[in-house]
């Protein structure tokens, strides 16, 4: 029996998407109306919008079980039944039995990919303890935090054998719930997707970082930026000013839990910056009502080109801008969207939220 028609990003309305990118508001936010956030709701952009258009608030919330794109795209999995299809949750604090594996990387999502329908997704996101088993649902405990989130519609199910050789390498991902191997993969022992599958990654202490390009349906380009907690170096060791920034060829600002004690700004080459941004504000979106919230508030791993440079590019992942994550595995999708840039660009501010206004 096959109930899976195809495994896409599907939209606030279950339409389907190129890609999808969701910023769910901190439940700690100051809302414009003097009302209390939920926490639960999220602004949205996806691969339909157009140049001018910016991040808008949905009428869903992410713990709507039913409604809202992430819902939406996930209970493509929860809801079927197919010998031909794979897919795995990750992630480093599992929902299943709470424990949180350090030795694994500090990486949250899901890999999916039906080799009947020939298609194939890629959700990355932030939230620690989500997706839950069994059903979609929303974890309470990550309500408080603001998140991240990017759904990518592979080019087809073959794409995902490059997510999976450079997670099974670089992002070495906690798979706390999976399916069974697909029968088109069982006599494909050297498959990364099969060792994923089964909770299997790479071992050793060999450094290991790198770029791996792929393209979602519609041709768009993406980069996987990751690289693993053997990747130390010292004076060439942090993710986003010895790694994306350099890779990128820009400099870049950063929107993440900095719960701790930052890296220097520049490069070990001292030719890029990293700007760590400290708060969040929708007014610019003119959304109503508007959320505004702290970096201490922000369990984001949001990073964008500078306004100075000449590319826009996006980058959604799972490191944080710390000292501490140097010693952890993991990644970033970047992506070029001008006018999301913009919204984001727009939003996120490199000064403190509760800075003391001069009298």
């Amino acid at each position: 029996m096959n109930t899976t028609k195809s495994l896409l990003c599907l939209n606030d309305e279950g339409q389907s998407v190129d890609w999808w990118f969701i910023y769910k508001v901190a439940g700690k936010s100051i809302v414009s109306d003097g009302s209390k956030a939920k926490g639960t709701e999220y602004v949205y952009f996806d691969s339909s919008f157009h140049q001018g258009d910016k991040l808008v608030l949905s009428k869903y919330l992410v713990s709507d079980q039913n409604d809202g794109a992430l819902a939406n795209t996930l209970n493509q999995i929860y809801t079927a039944q197919n010998d031909d299809l794979g897919w795995f949750f990750y992630n480093d604090e599992n929902p299943i039995t709470g424990i949180t594996n350090p030795s694994r990387g500090h990486t949250k999502g899901v890999l999916a990919f039906d080799f009947k329908s020939n298609t194939a997704f890629w959700l990355i996101h932030s939230t620690p303890k989500f997706a839950l088993k069994g059903a979609y649902g929303y974890p309470d405990t990550a309500v408080g935090n603001a998140q991240t989130f990017l759904c990518v519609t592979l080019k087809d199910a073959n794409e995902s054998l490059k997510i999976a050789q450079e997670m099974y390498r670089g992002q070495q991902p906690n798979v706390y719930l999976s399916s069974a191997v697909p029968k088109s993969l069982v006599n494909k022992k050297e498959d990364a997707r099969v060792a994923l599958l089964q909770d299997h990654v790479k071992y050793g202490d060999t450094p290991y970082a790198d770029v791996v390009p792929f393209h979602s349906a519609a041709g768009t380009k993406f980069l996987a930026i990751s690289k693993n907690k053997h990747w130390d170096t010292p004076g060439d060791d942090d993710f986003y000013n010895d790694l994306v920034a350099v890779k990128l060829n820009e400099n870049i600002e950063v929107e993440t839990w900095e719960h701790g004690k930052t890296p220097n700004a520049t490069d070990a080459n001292s030719s890029h910056r990293v700007v760590g941004d400290k708060s969040v504000d929708l007014k610019s979106l003119n959304i109503s009502p508007s959320y505004a919230w702290s970096e201490e508030n922000d369990h984001a791993k949001l990073a964008i080109s500078d306004k100075s440079e000449k590319h826009k590019y996006v980058c959604v992942g799972d490191i944080n801008f710390t000292i501490a994550q140097e010693k952890r595995s993991g990644g970033t999708v970047a992506f070029l969207c001008p006018p999301l840039w913009k919204s984001l660009w727009e939003i996120i501010s490199p000064n403190p939220f509760h800075k003391k206004k001069k009298k």
